[in-house]
């Protein structure tokens, strides 16, 4: 395995770590990801569309009166996966990593209810306990080397928008979508030949996201709602040393998405 920084580069020995370096040059994978990709997004746009028809079909059907207008603000905590991929054309396989963590935050939003269907406007400020890290105790070029490289996500920022039909005038179904810009930090530290020393760099990735939830007033002001969305990155920054890389290439020999469940509680106005 092997940690690399702006200053500095350890490399595990071969016995017990599988270097990250090629013998041969990497394949150019971009058609084959830009085919999955859209593929991918095809089927996720279709499922999106008919969850939408389904929504406003009983909605127009109905003229009931609606409990789900206005500003509204709430508190979110649920379960959140990070997933990284790694194509099969990099190392020969499918390498895959799933970070597992509790997610929290708040949220604001503005419905305009009409005929019994939603439409609405909506940001989110949240964060995560998912990371990962990894330690490596050994000798390295006859130096004794002791370091930890860690993952850990940061605060997630969210605005889109989401449309919803009223299943009675308490109870609501919707789908959403838009844009998120997701923050993590990437650690290494330890000892060598015990010097100790400690690197940090943080990198923000953009994505999109998409959701499906179920949402029930309790009155006119209070209500509860349970969600499943998930963001798709396809850029991104890491900061080095004050100044920002972009890091937008990496995403041609992997994937980096998100899946989140979680419940809201919240108040009207």
């Amino acid at each position: 395995m092997q940690y690399c920084n702006a200053g500095a580069n350890f490399e595990a020995p071969d016995a017990n770590y599988t270097s990250l370096k090629k013998s041969e040059p990497i394949r150019d994978p971009s058609n084959d990801w830009v085919l999955r990709k859209n593929q991918h997004m095809k089927k996720i746009t279709t499922l999106l569309v008919s969850a939408a028809a389904l929504i406003a079909s009983p909605a127009v059907a109905q003229d009931r009166p609606s409990g789900f207008d206005g500003f509204h603000v709430e508190a979110l905590a649920g379960y959140d996966v990070v997933q990284i991929t790694i194509d099969e054309e990099v190392y020969g396989e499918e390498l895959s990593d799933d970070l597992g963590g509790f997610a929290y935050g708040v949220a604001a939003g503005y419905d305009f209810s009409f005929g019994g269907t939603l439409l609405g406007v909506e940001v989110e400020y949240s964060d995560s306990t998912a990371g990962e890290s990894e330690s490596f105790v050994g000798t390295v070029d006859g130096s004794s080397v002791d370091i930890t490289a860690s993952f850990d996500t940061g605060r997630d920022l969210y605005a889109g928008v989401r449309l919803g039909g009223q299943l009675s005038e308490r109870s609501l179904v919707y789908v959403k979508a838009g844009y998120t810009n997701a923050r993590t930090k990437l650690s290494l530290g330890g000892t060598v030949d015990t010097e100790s020393f400690l690197v940090s760099q943080n990198a923000t990735f953009d994505g999109l996201r998409l959701g499906l939830g179920s949402e029930y007033a309790f009155s006119d002001k209070a209500f509860a709602k349970i969600e499943y969305r998930l963001s798709m990155y396809g850029d991104g920054e890491v900061e080095i040393d004050g100044e920002t890389a972009d890091i937008e290439e990496i995403f041609e020999y992997g994937d980096i998405n998100r899946h989140q469940i979680v419940v809201g509680l919240g108040m009207r106005f």
